[in-house]
């Protein structure tokens, strides 16, 4: 199973895996949000953030596990090393899938979207 060792500024800070069946992530971010989308949500606000995270999907258990969610800054030096069964570390959080809130999220989803393009919904 590959696992990812995460160095930043030539430090290691995270060995992330997630065994034989799964998905796993590490990506390099920046954001840069202006009005109401920023975290402040005020209407002249600017919001921006880079960011580093780790994190994935153990598929047997259904568990989306995150390792890392560091805040980055310019001339930080992120490198990953892929490596194959090494030790890993514990994730910071895990959380169990929930079929019935993706669901509700997958039905607001189509609903607004039919919303936004003007189409009406017919049910069975």
């Amino acid at each position: 199973m590959p696992v990812f060792q995460i160095y930043l500024n030539g430090k290691k800070v995270s060995t992330a895996g997630v065994g034989d069946l799964g998905v796993l992530s590490s990506h390099v971010s920046w954001v840069r949000r202006v009005g109401e989308r920023t975290l402040s949500q005020k209407p002249i606000g600017v919001g921006e953030e880079l960011t580093l995270h780790v994190g994935g999907f153990i598929a047997p258990s259904g568990e989306h596990v995150r390792w890392l969610d560091r805040k980055l800054k310019v001339g930080d030096e992120v490198s990953i090393r892929v490596v194959k069964d090494a030790l890993i570390d514990q994730p910071s959080s895990r959380q169990q899938r929930d079929q019935s809130k993706e669901l509700r999220s997958q039905k607001r989803y189509v609903r607004d979207m039919a919303k936004k393009f003007g189409w009406k919904i017919q049910t069975k």
